[in-house]
């Protein structure tokens, strides 16, 4: 009988990048990311300096990144392979949004009606003729991520999409999300995404190191412990040393943590 293949969309090989106080952020990645996928992790654990790799955008020390069988490094320019939300990808000039997205939008092919009436509907028609400096927080989060979204990328990644955003504009920019035809990769601290990305795989990023794939669905039937159990599916190591235990039968559910953030609260109660 003959076995299905799986396909590896993105692949990272032994990958240190980024630098915080004298010292990598991410060190020694290795793990595959086939379709959509979550990166889930607290602040400060890696998520933006894996999404910056990832991009071309933080020059990787050690190790190699592979896409549909390709090494990054040879598919610099490539068109329509990647897109992201981070604003050092795009020209935070003082022109007005509506000119920046036009340019960047034709380089890559995007659609700029598409972009144009998500951030109609989802922020305030007003942006477009404002700079990105100009508006808040949560008005960028939603031009930054429709810009992403609108590019058609085959891959899309999404840095902490929701943003200073309440929820009902969380609500709307997921709907997008799961509706675009890219592969998304998408980074967040918050839990709530898992009862509502069920067909999603799941990596979780801590201290600069990536676990997983696990279904958010399995994740959410963990419990998170200090103590070594012998039912754990993942053990997390810490940098001052120690690990963290993930299991089904012992430890605080992380169903009940609302946000990755609260870790190592968690863990300072047991």
């Amino acid at each position: 009988m003959n076995q299905q293949v799986r396909k590896v969309t993105i692949k990272l090989i032994d990958i240190y990048a980024g630098y915080r106080h004298g010292e990598f952020v991410l060190r020694g990645v290795n793990t595959e990311i086939t379709g959509d996928t979550i990166i889930l992790g607290p602040n400060g654990s890696g998520k933006t300096t894996l999404m910056r790799t990832l991009l071309g955008v933080s020059v990787s020390k050690r190790g190699k990144i592979i896409i549909d069988g390709v090494d990054m490094d040879s598919t610099r320019g490539s068109p329509n392979l990647l897109s992201g939300n981070l604003p050092e990808l795009f020209m935070l000039s003082r022109l007005p949004v509506k000119h920046v997205a036009k340019f960047y939008l034709d380089l890559a092919g995007g659609d700029y009606d598409y972009f144009k009436d998500l951030v109609s509907r989802i922020g305030e028609e007003k942006v477009l003729s404002r700079s990105l400096h100009e508006l808040s927080t949560g008005l960028r989060t939603i031009v930054l991520d429709a810009l992403a979204l609108a590019s058609n990328a085959k891959h899309v990644l999404l840095d902490e999409p929701f943003e200073s955003l309440d929820p009902a504009r969380r609500v709307a920019v997921l709907s997008e999300i799961t509706r675009s035809k890219s592969t998304k990769i998408m980074s967040t601290h918050t839990t709530w995404l898992l009862n509502r990305l069920g067909d999603w795989s799941v990596h979780l990023i801590v201290e600069g190191l990536v676990y997983g794939p696990l279904k958010p669905r399995e994740l959410l039937d963990l419990k998170i412990s200090r103590k070594p159990v012998e039912d754990a599916v993942l053990s997390l190591k810490l940098r001052l040393g120690g690990e963290v235990y993930l299991s089904k039968t012992t430890g605080t559910p992380i169903s009940s943590i609302d946000s990755l953030d609260k870790l190592y609260e968690v863990l300072t109660w047991q």
